[in-house]
């Protein structure tokens, strides 16, 4: 008789252990992949707003006033770039994918566009870009201090 002995077990529990170890594999790895893509998502919309704002600032530059509608800055910057005024690569790369004025249009996450509003009324001219999930803003209509600043560069 031997001293190591074949361990017993039903079939059926070695299964139920099988599939809770592969529950608690998905349940531990389903949350690193959100948070994953959320830090994508938030770092493209960050570099994208940021070329929104290098594009309010060449746009005022040249009339005056920043840009009242994405369209129009989107305008702007595809004539710039067409003419041969200013380079593609004058603007910050995005990490998903390459640089193009339609790229600025739409937050990755949702889709929607981005809002600018700008007032030339006031002595300091003023626009925000808000992002539209939520990932920050650049500029500021009431506080003259945050002309031109993003909220996460504080």
């Amino acid at each position: 008789m031997s001293v190591y002995q074949e361990s017993k077990g039903s079939p059926i529990l070695k299964a139920v252990i099988v599939v809770l170890f592969g529950i608690l594999v998905y349940v531990l790895y389903e949350p690193y992949q959100i948070r994953e893509q959320e830090e994508m998502f938030k770092s493209e919309s960050r570099a994208r707003m940021i070329n929104i704002r290098a594009g309010q600032l060449m746009y005022i530059s040249e009339n005056g006033k920043y840009a009242p509608h994405i369209d129009t800055l989107l305008a702007f910057i595809r004539a710039r770039i067409d003419s041969g005024k200013v380079a593609p690569d004058t603007f910050k790369p995005l990490p998903t994918q390459e640089f193009t004025p339609e790229s600025l249009r739409l937050a990755p996450k949702s889709g929607r566009p981005y809002m600018i509003v700008s007032v030339d009324t006031a002595v300091i001219k003023k626009y925000v870009v808000e992002d539209p999930d939520g990932y920050g803003s650049i500029g500021s209509l009431t506080d003259d201090s945050r002309v031109n600043k993003a909220s996460w560069e504080e």
